[in-house]
């Protein structure tokens, strides 16, 4: 399975965006742990930007299995940046 977030403008209302996506839907674990780790480090980060200040804010990630060795794997992107001065 695959999710992915994100969203451009001022650092409070790409927060409230962010968090109201990641509670849309749900992943099987351990994805669903992964997923939720990356919703708690984007909320921090976005906690700690000045709230009129503009961000970007993109993130995924997807988890696959390996149906010969039952070996789980998991990818995650994470990248937010500050827009402007």
């Amino acid at each position: 399975m695959s999710w992915s977030v994100g969203g451009t403008g001022k650092a409070s209302e790409v927060r409230q965006q962010i968090a109201d996506a990641f509670t849309k839907s749900k992943c099987e674990e351990p994805e669903e742990g992964i997923r939720l780790g990356a919703a708690a480090l984007i909320d921090k980060s976005l906690e700690s930007q000045p709230p009129e200040k503009t961000v970007s804010v993109s993130a995924f990630g997807s988890q696959s299995k390996d149906f010969t060795t039952g070996e789980v794997r998991n990818s995650l992107s994470i990248k937010i940046e500050p827009q402007g001065s």
